[in-house]
């Protein structure tokens, strides 16, 4: 299977990758949080994220993983670089939506 890679800042993104990313970024609290787990393809374009330090997962108190993410500090400080800002609206204006983000997301409080 061939995957389309972007160069952003440095970091290499998958299409999907770059949508998540993307999507979080638009949220005003930068989080995912989809209201059924997600498919195989999605968790592993999050499971990328969390490696790259772009993301994080949360857990409950007990140490139990949720399927809530939020974006790191760390991506943040790094997304004030110029050279991260003008690689990413380059590939926000050349690549389609993924449609696989049609993922409902949870209410939020």
């Amino acid at each position: 299977m061939h995957t389309n890679l972007y160069t952003v800042g440095g970091i290499e993104l998958s299409t999907l990758e770059m949508s998540i990313f993307t999507t979080m970024l638009e949220h005003e609290d930068h989080t995912y949080f989809p209201e059924t787990g997600p498919d195989e393809p999605t968790r592993l374009a999050l499971d990328m994220l969390v490696l790259e330090g772009l993301i994080e997962r949360f857990k409950t108190i007990r140490g139990t993983w949720m399927n809530a993410w939020t974006i790191t500090d760390g991506a943040l400080e790094w997304l004030l670089d110029p050279e991260a800002q003008a690689d990413l609206e380059l590939v926000k204006s050349a690549s389609p939506p993924c449609p696989r983000l049609d993922i409902p997301l949870a209410n939020r409080p």
